[in-house]
């Protein structure tokens, strides 16, 4: 039986905690629709009424064209965080059985990055100051994002011994 020391499961328990986490909170244009986005879908109210929108159906939309402008790339940083978000899961999952030291600064980048693609996905959609034409929008799981992954980036998390200890040799 494996036994993994307590500090290398927090970075897998963190990474997972920020798939519940908001990342943002936007509205779009004069209050024609508003929603909550996570990292793997975001719900949305507007006239047409309530819709649950997962990151695949986004791919959907590009595939198709039915997104245009600064959408177009705005919906591809966003997609690219998610995957770049759920990379970081699996590697801090594979981190628990070899390698935890190198493979959670590993995951510790992912996460970071996909903050980062996050971040420019806003600043496209909504310029700058997240507030434009488009509507605006407030980044509220973002810092939390990158407060995570410079945290299990900088933590020195230690080695699993998985084998056994050898015996000392007696002489």
């Amino acid at each position: 039986m494996m036994k993994f020391s307590n500090d290398t499961r927090l970075p897998v328990i963190l990474q997972a905690i920020l798939f519940i986490i908001p990342v943002n909170i936007y509205v779009i244009g004069d209050w024609l629709a508003s929603g909550i986005q996570w990292s793997l879908f975001r719900y949305q109210q507007s006239d047409l009424g309530n819709s649950l929108i997962w990151f695949t159906k986004d791919i959907s939309y590009l595939q198709q064209n039915l997104l245009k402008g600064r959408s177009v790339l705005a919906a591809e940083c966003d997609i690219i965080a998610t995957l770049l978000m759920i990379l970081a899961f699996f590697i801090l999952v594979f981190a628990l059985t070899d390698k935890p030291g190198i493979r959670i600064k590993y995951g510790a980048l992912c996460s970071l990055v996909g903050g980062v693609c996050f971040l420019i996905a806003d600043i496209i959609q909504y310029g700058i100051l997240f507030n434009g034409s488009s509507g605006f929008i407030i980044p509220v799981g973002i810092p939390v994002i990158f407060i995570a992954g410079i945290w299990m980036y900088r933590t020195n998390f230690q080695s699993i011994n998985l084998e056994k200890p050898d015996k000392p040799k007696i002489s």
